[in-house]
């Protein structure tokens, strides 16, 4: 059910957007050519030319949206996440159209360009008019889902019925309502033991039923028999919370169901995505600092003589091996001594640390693919044997590249923090992973600046 009523919210919500985006184009070309607020000293081109210009702008928009996440999850998405990226979203659109319609109309002989500051009135507009189109269209599926809502009980004990609970009651918006918990459980939500649900059934008509298998009080078999004989979906969960679960799937092997307990989203399209745009992000880097690239190795040189770049092993992604760049900043065979580590680090070093420069040779890392931008930031081999021995779900960082910032660190947790509670927003990242995410992590990590500790 939940399926079927994100899909139903999916299509309201594009539809929703295609209106607003519509809507957008052609006020902000109302704006621009008829207002009489903006001059428009080579005149107003065709309107047909720009009614075509609107049908493009809607599929651009449509497409970056579904692929930064998909339409039948976006009503379950924070507001403020969403406002945020709604502008972003517009900003690529109007780079994008910008780009397709130069290269039409110098190949193609294209006869009108588009308007400049049309283009910076639709920016506006539409950062406007899609946030408030969502909230409409919110408010109609509110009321929708408000008069259809899918009434669940949850059957199981153990700690997998609290998550299990906190889960279904994010989809509240999609009107689940969790009528009752029969089993185990501390709180008001239970209703009795595991085989009072049957009566339970039988009376109050729930429409789905979530089993946590295995029972405690009775067969799960039995329990399953017995209702379904009511009309009711009933659904398996199988009791994980002893095992470390990443974004979990189930595959199909021939009428076998197979339940794949580290699956991850980056994978596929995805993969490709994410590495298109480690590329560009990198390459853009390194043309942008490029004049780092000389003066810093001509400081170190002066200062504290050669080796400039420092290299070490660390542990990336499937847990191989690769060797990560940085500008050295401790003082030559200080690496090995037992000096303290502020004697280690030269006073260039303290600088090239403290604005994170030291790390600029890393986007050669991204480019040859030993890194991303954004992932779990790489530890040395002998540290991630320590660790492993320590915290179970450790090795699953490395599901993913190691990168150049991450969810980590963006929340403070460098230098001589919790590994623990690293390693818990490492999974967090992996398990949410997407496009717009990475945008987030890129942007934090820039207003954050400058880093006092160091990974």
């Amino acid at each position: 059910m939940i399926r079927k009523k994100e899909f139903i919210s999916g299509i309201y919500l594009l539809a929703g957007d295609a209106v607003a985006v519509f809507i957008a184009f052609h006020l902000s070309f109302w704006i621009r050519f008829y207002s009489g607020l903006i001059p428009a000293p080579k005149g107003i081109p065709p309107f047909k030319y720009y009614l075509w210009f609107s049908l493009l702008f809607v599929l651009l928009h449509l497409l970056v949206f579904a692929l930064i996440k998909p339409y039948s999850r976006q009503l379950i998405w924070r507001r403020s996440d969403e406002t945020l990226t709604i502008f972003f979203v517009n900003l690529l659109v109007v780079f994008l159209a910008l780009g397709i319609i130069s290269y039409l109309r110098t190949y193609l002989g294209l006869p009108h360009e588009i308007s400049h500051l049309f283009l910076a009135t639709y920016l506006l507009a539409a950062s406007v008019l899609v946030p408030f189109m969502r909230g409409l269209v919110r408010g109609i599926l509110k009321r929708k889902w408000r008069w259809q809502r899918t009434k669940v009980v949850i059957v199981g004990s153990g700690r997998t019925v609290n998550s299990l609970l906190k889960a279904l009651e994010r989809f509240q918006p999609l009107g689940i309502e969790v009528l009752g918990i029969f089993g185990e459980f501390e709180g008001e939500k239970r209703l009795g033991g595991e085989r009072d649900v049957i009566k339970f059934a039988r009376e109050k008509k729930p429409d789905e039923v979530y089993i946590l298998h295995p029972l405690k009080e009775v067969d799960t078999m039995e329990l399953i028999r017995a209702l379904s004989e009511e009309v009711l979906e009933i659904k398996l969960v199988p009791d994980l919370m002893g095992f470390v679960i990443l974004h979990h799937t189930v595959e199909a092997l021939n009428g076998v169901a197979a339940i794949n307990i580290t699956h991850v989203p980056l994978h596929g399209w995805n993969l490709i995505l994410k590495r298109i745009f480690d590329i560009l992000v990198s390459l853009v880097a390194i043309v942008v600092f490029s004049p780092a690239f000389v003066i810093i190795p001509l400081l170190i040189l002066v200062t504290s003589g050669p080796p400039v770049i420092f290299k070490q092993k660390r542990m990336g992604l499937d847990g191989r091996e690769f060797i990560i760049y940085k500008f050295r900043t401790m003082r030559p065979g200080a690496e090995n001594s037992w000096a303290p580590p502020e004697d280690k680090i030269t006073p260039l070093g303290r600088f090239l640390r403290k604005w994170s420069l030291d790390e600029i040779p890393q986007f050669f890392n991204v480019l040859k693919g030993d890194m991303s931008i954004v992932g779990p930031r790489p530890e040395r081999p002998e540290y991630v044997e320590k660790f492993k021995k320590m915290i179970p779900k450790y090795m699953l960082r490395h599901k993913v590249k190691s990168g150049l910032t991450g969810w980590a660190q963006v929340h403070g947790l460098r230098g001589d923090t919790s590994i623990e509670e690293r390693i818990n927003y490492d999974l967090y990242y992996i398990e949410n992973w997407s496009l717009w995410l990475d945008l987030k992590i890129i942007i934090m990590t820039l207003w954050r600046f400058p880093h006092r500790e160091k990974t």
